[in-house]
């Protein structure tokens, strides 16, 4: 399964300008919990629809393997990891709220890879591979 994930999302807000929230560990790390309850739901929203339907449900094919490709929108240097992990966190608990996965343990996802894929100026975004490890065994 392949999912094209975003790299921000817009928190809706009732008074004010829709707040921007770019997924890096940085900014995770300062911001306030509701804000990041917000994100996360909105990151949800974005999971649910890159799914359109296909899936049918947690299934035995675990362990998975999970290949994060990168493309940002600028070439400036960016560490990875920092944006790789909070995509990754959103994303795997979107997948186990929407019945995708059982859970995003160890025993479940027990591979994740990170990747740069390129620079992509008009398509800023994360892929998501989902592979099953038995394959490998």
């Amino acid at each position: 399964m392949r999912l094209t994930l975003p790299l921000e999302v817009w928190i809706p807000r009732k008074t004010t300008e829709d707040k921007r929230f770019t997924m890096n560990l940085n900014i995770y790390r300062n911001a306030h919990h509701m804000t990041l309850n917000q994100a996360k739901m909105q990151m949800k929203a974005h999971v649910g629809l890159a799914l359109d339907g296909n899936h049918a449900g947690p299934d035995e094919a675990a362990p998975y393997r999970f290949t994060y490709t990168i493309f940002p929108p600028t070439g400036r240097a960016f560490d990875l990891g920092n944006v790789g992990s909070i995509v990754q966190k959103f994303t795997d608990d979107a997948l186990v709220e929407l019945g995708v996965i059982k859970d995003d343990n160890h025993k479940i996802i027990s591979e994740v890879v990170y990747r740069f894929g390129g620079v992509d100026k008009e398509n800023p975004r994360a892929e998501l591979l989902i592979e099953s490890r038995l394959q490998d065994d």
